[in-house]
This record gives structure tokens, sequence and C-alpha cells, in this order.
């Protein structure tokens, strides 16, 4: 890029004048003596935010050996705090500085000698490192935790990058001095109307960090174990658009094994056990848009021992299925709007297998009961369908994908007779394993993570991005995180799907 020089020899305005002055880098005068000089390859610089600003400039003198004193100083220019006053930040020749936000800056550097001055203006760009793009949650063999994060302008942009474009440790560049480990899931939530946030769980550590959404730094963390010390934290729920106070989230007992679920508030960021109590099997969640615009998100809880699942309408509304599914297990399910699908087997015959259907819109308030149509479809089959796989749904085609081991299956649920597939529409190499997938919003595509332990990457995890309704890979981004356990869109807000 052309270089920028710029002489002056006159001292400028007072720096406490509208922004308007400070963009005027031109001189009008000329004084004998030593002029300088000051070169530099651009001045328009961009950087995301938590890592510094490094600006070497060039100074020539008429004089090359007098000495020279540096001053460099910055004023926000986007309305923040502090947008109408100075900040001295430098005195040093070479620039090497950390800006405290992201933000639209006017740097000055100065450059005088005894005979005058010249100045140099520049406008840096400080950018939100996680503003808004794909986030992957991953765990090595050690179970440390690793977040990758690709920004993106919107979600089809992601077809053009490359995986040199994720940054893989980012977590780790927001909270150095913090290592993540035993992450089990994240979400994103909110604790009002403009402030949002990632909600990590850790299960060995029974903690649940509560990360800045525009920075990943950590702001709050719950500790479960203040009042559930048996409580180790695995899955979260979110609280939807109507930003309820609280989140909940299902346990593990100390042996691994699933244990109750419990409550965090939002306002004090406090632990407190679920109503009511006893273990789940599962947690099936969704979201919706409700006639006033808002999402409304509901997680359920499937207690396979009392034949029950309990469900928490944006963590406050409680309803059951009233003992509808004795003698039977519920191995999987999914939300397609605002209808769930439940596939159970029973107990003792798992050949047996029931679907059932709810309309969220039939459910009942008054009774607090989780409502289904009359009949289950029943059919007899060997299932390859698990508990340990996420079941996501595309209304735009009337599909519901899972997946087993190195296999995505394809399932129509809106069909007269809904079995599940017996033949997988996607078949990845024999050592591939997919452990976890998640539709995108505008559902034109399927991320899908893969783990193979003999890849030759450094990372063993990638991830493909498949077309959902022609089952082909479009994209594949090797090396871009450990054995995921979530990926996800990160939005600015909530609302926006």
């Amino acid at each position: 890029m052309k270089k920028i020089i710029l002489y002056t020899s006159i001292v400028l305005m007072a720096w406490f004048v509208p922004v308007a002055c400070i963009d005027d880098k031109t001189t009008t005068a000329f004084r004998a003596g030593s002029p300088i000089e000051i070169s530099v390859q651009d001045t328009i610089v961009y950087q995301d935010f938590g890592l510094p600003v490094v600006i070497e400039p060039e100074i020539t003198q008429a004089l090359p050996d007098l000495p020279l004193k540096y001053e460099w100083r910055c004023i926000a220019t986007d309305g923040s705090e502090g947008s109408d006053s100075l900040r001295f930040i430098s005195t040093e020749k070479v620039l090497n500085y950390k800006f405290p936000r992201a933000g639209v800056f006017r740097l000055r550097l100065r450059v005088e000698n005894q005979f005058g001055s010249s100045f140099l203006y520049f406008r840096v760009n400080i950018q939100a490192p996680f503003e808004q793009g794909l986030l992957l949650l991953s765990n090595d063999e050690q179970d440390n935790s690793r977040i990758s994060f690709l920004r993106l302008k919107e979600e089809n942009e992601l077809l053009e990058k490359e995986n040199t474009d994720f940054n893989l440790n980012a977590f780790e560049q927001a909270n150095s001095d913090v290592m993540l480990h035993g992450a089990r899931d994240v979400i994103f939530t909110g604790t009002n109307s403009s402030n949002y946030v990632l909600a990590i769980s850790s299960e060995p550590e029974q903690k649940i960090y509560f990360l800045n959404g525009r920075y990943f730094l950590i702001e709050n963390i719950a500790n479960v174990k203040m009042l559930l010390p048996e409580a180790y934290p695995t899955l979260l729920c979110g609280n939807g658009g109507g930003l309820s106070q609280r989140i909940m989230f299902g346990t593990n007992d100390k042996t691994g094994h699933p244990g109750d679920y419990g409550f965090i508030n939002l306002v004090n960021i406090l632990v407190f056990p679920g109503e009511p109590s006893g273990m789940y099997d599962k947690i099936i969640s969704g979201e919706f848009q409700e006639n006033s615009g808002s999402i409304a998100y509901i997680g359920c809880f499937v207690d396979n021992a009392n034949s029950n699942i309990i469900c928490y309408q944006r963590g406050w509304y409680l309803f059951t299925s009233m003992k509808r599914f004795v003698g039977k297990q519920v191995i999987n399910g999914v939300f397609v709007d605002r209808d769930m699908f439940l596939i159970t087997a029973e107990k003792d015959n798992l050949r047996k297998i029931s679907i059932y259907k709810s309309d969220y819109n039939a459910w009942n308030w008054d009774e607090q009961e989780v409502t289904f149509e009359s009949e289950p479809y029943v059919y007899t089959t060997d299932i390859n369908l698990t508990a340990d796989c996420r079941m996501v749904s595309n209304e735009k085609y009337q599909y519901v994908y899972y997946y087993q081991e190195n296999k995505i299956y394809r399932w129509v649920y809106m069909a007269s007779e809904p079995k599940l597939p017996t033949e997988p529409e996607l078949t990845l190499d024999t050592d591939d394993e997919i452990t976890c997938m998640e539709m995108s919003p505008n559902r034109e595509h399927l991320w899908v993570c893969v783990y193979n332990k003999n890849a030759d990457t450094e990372l063993k995890g990638k991830l493909l991005v498949v077309n959902p309704a022609t089952m082909t890979v479009e994209k594949v981004f090797p090396g871009i995180s450990d054995r995921a356990i979530k990926v996800m869109w990160k939005p600015v807000q909530f609302n926006e799907r």
C-alpha cells in the first residue's frame, strides 16, 4: 500500500474540540529547522479485542541526530463512554497497546524535536472477536476443554472460509489465567434484555461459567457444589426470548450416572434444586417463536424410573406427562417447531417401538399436563436410535436427522407410517465418529462434528457442512477441534434465529 507522508511545523488546535477537527490531517506552514516526516503503511487499522495494536512508524528529519519525543493519544468516536475526551497511552516510538474495549477510536501520533512537531492520525477499529459466528465446544483426551470460533457475518458465509480462519483457542485467549476443564454443554442465553452470555457447564469442577457474549471473558461462576454437593452439572436449558430469570441444568452423580436437575437464578447466580426432584435419563429441549415474536424455550427431563417426563417452559411453568409412559422407556425425542415427538420402547420388549406426538398448543395449562395425540404409532423393529445422540429437525424439508457412529439417518416424521429409517442417508469413513450435530438457523445446512483418532492433523476433530436436502457434504474443515460435544450458531442477540 502506498506510504503516507505528512509534513507539518505548527501545533494543531487543542484536542478538546469536536471530532471533525480530529480528522484534519493537513498542514499549511513550514518552519525552517529540521522538519519531521512520519511514514506508515496505512492509517486505518483493524484488530480483534484482546490483541495489541502494533504500529511501527518510520521517522526521518533533516537533521538526523536531533533527539525526538513521541506521544500517542486516542479518543473514542463511537459514542461510548469516554468518546469526548483524550487518553494518553504511550511515549514509545512503536505503539504496542491493547484497547480496553471494542469500538472505533481516533489515534494521534505526535513526534517532536526542538524546532517543532509533526502529527499523524489513525482510525483504529477494535472488533469484538466473538460477536457472531460458529462455535464448537470440545474436549481432548485429558478432558481439557476448547472453544473453537469462526466469526461470520451470516451463516452461508461459512462455505467461503477455510479451517485456518477458525480461532482454535477462543476461551484461552480471553481468559489466559483459567483452564476450562470437563465442559459438557454450552448455551447462549440472556440475563436481561441487553446482556447476553454464554453459559458453560463443567461437570468435574461442579461449576457453570457465564461468559460475556462478545468477548468470552468470564463474568460469573455458579458454584453448584455449594448448595447441591452431589450434583455434577451436564446439560443446560436456556431461558428463551422472554428472558426468564433462571435456567435449568441436568446433573450426573459422583459415579457419572444421571442425577437430579436444578436451576440457576440469573440475577444473583445462585443454584437451587428442581421440584419435583428425581433422576433424569435424558433432556430434550426445543425452542420456537411465539405469536408475540419472543422465543419460547422448553426443556423436558425424561424420568424413566417413574415413567414420566417433566417439562419446564421458560424455566418457570411445570408440566408432566402424568404417568403416560408406564411400562415404557423414552429413548429419544425432538421438537419440530411446536410439536414434540417422543420415541419409546417397551421395557420388557425393546424391539416394540412407539412414536408419540404432542402439540404444545394443546398442553393442558389448568392441569399442567403434557398432552399427546390419543394413540401412538406402534411397530416392531431393531432400533438404530440411541439416547446419546441428538435429534435435530428441519421444518423446511420436514425431516428429522440423527446419527449413530459414522452414519446419519433422515426420518420423515410426517409420513402416514412414521417408522424410523433402517438405512442411513450418509455414511462417512470407517474411522470417523459423529459426536454431535446441529441444523443451521436458516435450515440450509446441517453442521456435523466428526472425531477421527487416526487423523493426520494435530487436532482430531473436523466439521462437515452437509446439504440437508441432498445429504451431500459441501465443505470440510479438518483439524479445528478436539472431540466436539456441541456445535452452535452464536448470534448477537438471543431472538436472532
